[in-house]
């Protein structure tokens, strides 16, 4: 079977995201509207689960690109780590909390340094001590996953800190693209005895400022047979020739133990210029 090469859930053939860790499978190409010389003004194939992005494309082109906004990062707390991630930016998380997820990227020895740097661009915070295979971590659940996709050669869409707006049924009707193609895949997972994998609430998507950016935010609840309700918070960051994803996800009945310490999370997100 089909696995995702990321966090090693079983997948489709024909899934274009991970319905575990929301990371992007496709590797066809993007099309980003009149942006891109010579492409047609249809859909981000493959980036935004092939959402319409022809009212995202108009709205930005049309208005002039605004001013760089230069946030400082935050100071670092007392038992934090500042990720510093190749050809992203850096985010900050507790150690006691969650540990980066081992493997391609590389294993934290025993002192590891307040400021940490890897270079892939891609990587998966998880609970402390599934790294070791300790039992009690396979008890909880809770994940921060960064992906970033990069456009073809020549292609751009707006930058992370412009402007723009879109209108509730706008808004609406990227939800629904995004629930159907997710239950479309849940589906196909099932069929093939992944188990029973449903969205319980398909949530809202909007659009925030956040550290002077201006992500689209898709909130959703999903649920794998009979087990604790997740809760998920996608932020998708486009800038220049990238599309950066950071999804943080939790079992609802856990909300109060996460919520606080994601949000201290996503207060310190950067991207690079």
């Amino acid at each position: 079977m089909p696995m995702c090469p990321y966090c090693h859930t079983v997948v489709g053939e024909d899934n274009q995201f991970c319905p575990e860790c929301g990371r992007p499978l496709a590797t066809g190409e993007i099309v980003v509207g009149e942006a891109v010389k010579g492409t047609s003004k249809k859909k981000l194939a493959g980036i935004i689960a092939a959402c319409t992005a022809t009212v995202i494309l108009i709205a930005v082109l049309a208005r002039p690109p605004s001013t760089p906004v230069a946030e400082p990062l935050p100071p670092l707390e007392q038992g934090w780590i500042r990720l510093t991630i190749a050809d992203v930016g850096s985010i900050d998380y507790p150690s006691d909390f969650l540990e980066l997820q081992s493997g391609d990227y590389r294993e934290f020895a025993e002192d590891v340094a307040p400021t940490f740097e890897i270079p892939s661009s891609d990587f998966i915070l998880q609970p402390v001590g599934l790294n070791e295979l300790d039992l009690p971590a396979f008890e909880e659940y809770r994940r921060v996953v960064c992906d970033t996709y990069y456009l073809n050669r020549g292609e751009e869409v707006f930058r992370a800190n412009e402007r723009y707006t879109m209108s509730q049924q706008e808004l609406a009707e990227m939800r629904d693209e995004l629930i159907s193609q997710a239950s479309q895949e849940f589906d196909e997972l099932s069929s093939m005895g992944a188990g029973n994998i449903r969205i319980i609430d398909p949530g809202t998507v909007e659009m925030m400022e956040l550290n002077g950016m201006f992500p689209l935010v898709h909130t959703y609840k999903r649920q794998l047979d009979d087990n604790p309700v997740v809760q998920v918070k996608l932020y998708m960051f486009m800038n220049y020739d990238k599309i950066h994803y950071l999804a943080f996800s939790y079992r609802v009945q856990d909300a109060e133990e996460c919520v606080d310490i994601f949000e201290k999370m996503l207060d310190s997100f950067r991207l690079e210029d």
